[in-house]
């Protein structure tokens, strides 16, 4: 709610979908904030659970776990070297 950004989206982003002419604009206004409250709130929902089904296969599975520490560690070697051979 203390968002500017998500207040600007919506006041910018939800007035073409009102149409006056049709009812109460602010019943018309809360329900297209309640659809995308309820989309955001679902794709959250299925982000946290896949994640969580990947993360719980991720630390079972020893091939993943072994190779995880060469590819974390590799990827900090690389951004080493990159700061290292970076100009100012």
């Amino acid at each position: 709610m203390l968002n500017p950004k998500t207040a600007l989206f919506f006041l910018a982003f939800l007035p073409q979908f009102v149409h006056p002419q049709s009812g109460f604009v602010v019943l018309q206004l809360m329900v297209l904030g309640i659809i995308f409250v309820l989309l955001g709130l679902f794709s959250t929902v299925v982000f946290a659970v896949s994640a969580g089904g990947l993360g719980s296969f991720l630390r079972r599975n020893p091939a993943v776990l072994k190779w995880q520490g060469k590819v974390v560690g590799g990827i900090y070697c690389a951004l080493g070297i990159r700061l290292a051979l970076q100009q100012r």
